[in-house]
């Protein structure tokens, strides 16, 4: 399965027991494996802290939603990491 860009920045990201994160907003790519090392989430339109969910963090991506590690989530999640632009 592909996924563009526009497909990504909208979906909604959750921990495997259904907590919801936020939204994808961006992303940073590992230029020299052209990979996707690290997704950025925004809690909510306003917020501003956001978080930083790395690549190996995330269990599954679909059409509908990214799905992260529940232990992973309470412990990198939730001591609150922030992306400054």
């Amino acid at each position: 399965m592909f996924i563009n860009f526009r497909q990504l920045a909208r979906l909604p990201g959750y921990t495997e027991s259904g907590a919801k994160l936020g939204r994808i907003y961006d992303f940073e790519l590992d230029i020299d494996s052209q990979a996707v090392a690290r997704y950025l989430v925004r809690p909510n339109f306003f917020s501003a802290k956001n978080f930083l969910i790395q690549a190996s963090q995330v269990k599954e991506i679909t059409s509908d939603k990214i799905v992260v590690f529940d232990n992973v989530a309470r412990a990198e999640l939730s001591s609150a990491m922030t992306a400054e632009e």
